[in-house]
């Protein structure tokens, strides 16, 4: 208990009415009791803007030694940020945004599918590699649980807004890096190495396709390059539409940079990816914006064409060959699924166990769809279609509630994201790529804090959110 001592009546000194001191205390005390409050509410920000950044530049072949692709630093710093939002949350100084629960059910979903297909493996002979591998997939799975709470957690517009335009900046980074290695043919991440860290979470090592070099910057193949920049395509269009600064130069190089990178990884799921994102976006936007759109996209093909002569055709054989059957990709994924089928059958609906199928023992799917169905069953399967429909849902629901048309925009960006990965999935184990999975349950999150923050300010205009 502090006393408080009135001041003296000195000669010269003015006096002071009882308690009169006491207002600026008590404001002074409110203010320092504020700001501990809102630190927590800054912190889901701070914590997946560092995860970001942790996640997109740094290699991801660079990983903790005996945890694989598992043990990436994006996954160490993320599992640090769940102990303290599990902290924050029991001292109730952080709680879930509102209207944000269908993501986080989504991962729960997923979660029971992982554990129960965690059970099926235990109650098979697995050998010892089998069995660590599904270890160290209950420890993926924990890493991916903090990207939706945290991601929930984000109740300002503001917030959102800006890592998006991080993620943007960091796509254009590892963008910009791709088409170095692709005009110089040498891998610029190679020299990258931590102390007490492993290099074994992916080559370092470029492939040729034709006569190209396929990139891959600090990802763990050239499809992860390529669905990383498929993802940041659409919120990269958004910002150069709806800019925080003018500048053509600044707000349009990363779309660029973006788009000419995915391009670069010469496979057909960048060209898939970059169509879908481009027809989705397209419908939605005013009819002024088409004419410029189509002159900006046959200058920079024929652009492409002239500079780089031969990779439009290479892009184009790629699928005249999976067309024609003559593909070896395609036929080895056709031999996988014919494979597979005798694994299904043994556990249809739960599966042999999470990261048990390893290629060392079984053999490559190149398709996410195919390794759930055998490591999670159907219900793994559903779960993981449901983790995209839910980006998707939210996005379009958000975009339908907010009136401001840089926000519908956003959530268009959303719709966008839970296209390609809907379809990309069939194309490589998107699961086993930290970029790719780490971005799949963080954009599902952010959607869901999307479509909160849309039937707020939908409220908050009179209108009634259902």
């Amino acid at each position: 208990m502090v006393a408080v001592v009135p001041p003296s009546n000195q000669p010269g000194s003015t006096p002071i009415a009882r308690g009169a001191a006491q207002p600026s205390v008590l404001r002074r005390l409110g203010s320092i009791y504020t700001s501990r409050r809102a630190a927590p509410r800054r912190g889901p920000a701070a914590a997946l803007a560092i995860y970001l950044v942790l996640l997109l530049c740094l290699p991801a072949r660079i990983v903790l030694p005996g945890l694989g692709a598992t043990g990436t630093i994006a996954n160490v710093f993320i599992l640090a940020a769940l102990v303290w939002y599990g902290v924050s949350w029991l001292m109730r100084r952080i709680t879930p945004a509102k209207y944000t629960r269908l993501p986080r059910i989504a991962m729960f979903v997923f979660a029971v599918a992982v554990l129960l297909s965690y059970i099926a493996a235990a109650r098979r002979d697995s050998s010892a590699l089998e069995s660590s591998a599904g270890d160290r997939g209950l420890i993926q799975l924990l890493a991916w649980f903090p990207l939706v709470l945290l991601a929930t957690s984000l109740r300002e517009y503001a917030d959102l807004d800006r890592l998006l335009r991080l993620f943007v900046r960091c796509a254009a980074l590892i963008g910009l890096v791709a088409i170095l290695e692709f005009l110089t043919k040498t891998s610029l991440t190679a020299w990258m190495v931590l102390p007490g860290l492993s290099g074994g979470g992916g080559g370092s090592e470029l492939v040729t396709r034709g006569d190209f070099v396929r990139p891959t910057a600090t990802a763990a193949h050239s499809l992860e390059l390529a669905t990383v920049m498929a993802i940041a395509l659409p919120f990269a269009l958004q910002q150069g539409f709806n800019p925080v600064k003018k500048g053509v130069i600044r707000n349009w190089l990363p779309v660029a940079i973006i788009a000419l990178s995915a391009v670069m990884t010469v496979s057909r799921t960048s060209v898939i990816g970059v169509v879908i994102v481009f027809l989705t976006l397209l419908p939605t936007w005013p009819a002024k914006r088409l004419g410029p759109t189509m002159a900006a996209l046959t200058v920079g093909i024929g652009g492409a064409s002239v500079a780089l002569p031969g990779l439009l055709g290479t892009l184009i054989g790629l699928f005249s060959a999976f067309l024609n059957g003559g593909d070896n990709s395609t036929d080895s994924r056709e031999a996988t699924s014919a494979v597979v089928s005798q694994y299904f059958d043994e556990r249809p609906w739960t599966g042999r166990g999470y990261g048990t199928f390893l290629p060392l023992m079984y053999r490559y799917t190149d398709n996410e769809y195919l390794l759930s169905l055998v490591e999670m069953g159907i219900v793994g399967v559903a779960a993981v279609v449901l983790v995209y429909i839910v980006c998707f849902h939210c996005g379009g629901a958000g975009r339908r509630r907010f009136a401001d048309p840089a926000k519908r925009e956003t959530g268009q960006g959303f719709v966008a994201v839970g296209l390609v990965m809907l379809v990309v999935t069939a194309t490589f184990d998107t699961l086993s790529f930290p970029m790719v999975a780490g971005l799949s349950f963080l954009m599902m999150g952010l959607s869901g804090a999307y479509l909160g923050m849309a039937r707020q300010d939908q409220m908050l205009r009179g209108e009634p959110s259902l």
